[in-house]
């Protein structure tokens, strides 16, 4: 397609919210709809990131028959993001030597922990009960997602400084009714994203880096994308779809025509933004660290098994999130000798020790292990180094650009009230940029924002054969918001 073409009818809906236009298979999943206008060649498309949000755009892409979508990710094993576990027979980096005795014993997650179908996504929560049904998800069992807090914590400082002294902490199940239902990956959480890909006729290229410095090029000649990856080409095409964030992605942009979307991918990286949102699209870091205990350790003794899977730590400041892996993962083995636990730390902690997160320095990996088990202690006040000690094996992992702390929301009406567009779209320049920053910051969030690119994208096809006069890109007037359950929880992407 070339750029005037593009330049007539690429903001379908930028001027009213997001109206779905997709029909309902068999399944319950909703695929775009077909067109009766004249048949055109498909069009190819690059999809940078094969997180939840670009696995899913390129599922519905490519469902219309009119785009030929090819996600690149940079994942050694697979595909996932967020969604991202580490399965028993994993082989280790060619440069890793270590062999992960222990913690290979179980599968585990080293970065979202729980899945929610939030209400103002129907489309999402029937593709939530289509994965129940085959098996690929499963419910927390009632009563085991947990808020770990100082006991009377509700009644002011100077009750939770005597909490402090007389070493009182409570467990207080969320996961009580039919409508706080949370569920988890049946085989570790990256069963989701291939799920998504299995259902997808979308070609997937793994362990492939697309050079933020020059990997995507705009031709003017013929209004197309060239990628690149380790000086190699990976090919020309007619479109892209930016479906990641962080430095890579401002920077993959910051040398091409469509400014008005790099302008909204450049990014901070803090624990917090004031109250207005921000100015920048802003994500925090997080600590990851898995450590495999022997069985019957202080863990399984104060965190008794039917009560306790999961929960986010309300009591300790280094500390968000803490998971019992082989609970989820190994209810059919009794008899296993070992635990696996996960504890994911606070985004301030992270943030006062971030080092480089592809080569943590030793001393680091040393320090900051140390500081999150003394948390875990502290939090749980049981006695100094009594979990320390009981460490088998452990492996750290920083999570650099880990959730968004603030949502960019459209104002798309002629009053400039807000909507929730989910997307932006450059019509002139033919790319795409989705991701949960731009809808809500969670799994759900990150979904749906693939499916409503992927929906515009295929409207603005069957509509190009009629001209108006709308502005051709989409959802860049706006502004950021604060994320309240990022701020609230420190992990909003797994709440």
């Amino acid at each position: 397609m070339t750029g005037s073409k593009q330049a007539r009818g690429r903001a379908l809906q930028a001027a009213k919210p997001f109206a779905s236009i997709s029909s309902t298979t068999s399944s319950g999943t909703s695929v775009p709809s077909s067109s009766s206008s004249p048949y055109r060649q498909p069009e190819s498309v690059a999809v940078i990131g094969g997180g939840i949000a670009g696995l899913t755009c390129a599922k519905f892409l490519a469902a219309n028959n009119r785009f030929v979508p090819t996600v690149f990710d940079t994942g050694r094993l697979r595909p996932g993001g967020r969604c991202s576990s580490r399965w028993p027979t994993d082989k280790p980096a060619d440069d890793d030597s270590r062999s992960y005795k222990y913690l290979k014993s179980s599968i585990f997650d080293h970065a979202a922990q729980i899945l929610v179908a939030p209400r103002q996504f129907p489309e999402f929560q029937r593709q939530v009960e289509e994965w129940e049904t085959e098996g690929i998800i499963s419910k927390y069992p009632e009563g085991t997602v947990c808020n770990i807090a100082d006991k009377n914590y509700q009644r002011g400082k100077q009750q939770q400084q005597n909490d402090k002294k007389s070493g009182g902490f409570a467990v207080r199940p969320i996961n009580t009714s039919k409508k706080n239902v949370m569920y988890y990956g049946t085989e570790g959480m990256g069963s989701i994203p291939l799920a998504i890909q299995k259902d997808s006729r979308a070609s997937l290229e793994q362990d492939v880096w697309v050079s933020p410095s020059n990997g995507v090029r705009y031709q003017n000649s013929n209004n197309k994308w060239k990628l690149q990856a380790n000086g190699q080409t990976l090919g020309i095409f007619d479109r892209i779809v930016i479906a990641h964030n962080g430095k890579c992605a401002d920077r993959i942009m910051s040398k091409t025509p469509a400014k008005k979307i790099h302008n909204l991918l450049r990014v901070n990286f803090a624990p917090r933004v004031p109250p207005q949102g921000g100015k920048r699209m802003t994500l925090n870091s997080i600590y990851s660290l898995t450590f495999a205990l022997p069985k019957n350790n202080m863990l399984d003794q104060v965190l008794p098994n039917n009560k306790f899977y999961c929960g986010f730590v309300q009591n300790e400041p280094t500390l968000r999130f803490l998971s019992c892996q082989t609970r989820k993962y190994q209810q059919d083995k009794p008899d296993e000798e070992v635990q696996v636990w996960t504890v994911l730390s606070s985004a301030p902690f992270a943030k006062k020790h971030k080092a480089p997160q592809e080569f943590l320095p030793n001393d680091v990996v040393e320090n900051v292990t140390q500081l999150l088990l003394q948390g875990v202690e502290k939090s749980l006040y049981v006695e100094t180094n009594t979990i320390i000690d009981s460490v088998l094996e452990s492996r750290l992992q920083l999570w650099g650009a880990a959730v968004p702390v603030n949502v960019w929301e459209q104002q798309g009406n002629a009053d400039n009230s807000k909507c929730s567009t989910g997307f932006l779209h450059d019509g002139d320049h033919n790319v795409g940029v989705c991701g949960d920053w731009l809808l809500e910051a969670s799994i759900g969030g990150a979904w749906e924002s693939g499916r409503r690119l992927a929906e515009y994208m295929v409207s603005a096809i069957e509509e190009d054969q009629q001209p108006t006069t709308t502005a051709a890109v989409v959802g860049v007037k706006g502004a950021f918001r604060m994320s309240q359950q990022a701020m609230k929880a420190g992990i909003g992407s797994l709440t």
